[in-house]
């Protein structure tokens, strides 16, 4: 027996909302992993909304986990394939 936090229930129109923005921008920018998260809070909506609303709140921060470690790589790549670029073309600037 789980014993639920004494607050208001979550709204559920907002929670299914962020739930389902949740879902699709998973898919399409941070992985599979946030989006696990937006329908395993859809499926809890009904059942257990506390449950949903802090599945909820994992996958948002799992997201912006995710997508700012892929700028950082992005970032970091395209440092490394800039100094890469420059120290082979480096010999043809100075003329050698």
């Amino acid at each position: 027996m789980t014993s639920q936090p004494a607050g208001p229930l979550p709204d559920r129109s907002s929670l299914q909302t962020s739930a389902i923005i949740l879902i699709v921008v998973g898919f399409l920018c941070g992985g599979t992993i946030p989006a696990i998260f937006g329908i395993i809070a859809l499926v809890q909506m009904d059942n257990d909304p506390f449950t949903a609303q802090k599945m909820n709140k994992v996958g948002w921060i799992v997201f912006w986990v995710m997508l700012v470690l892929i700028v950082l790589l992005t970032v970091g790549a395209l440092l490394v394939n800039l100094l890469v670029i420059g120290v082979v073309s480096l010999p043809v600037i100075m003329g050698g």
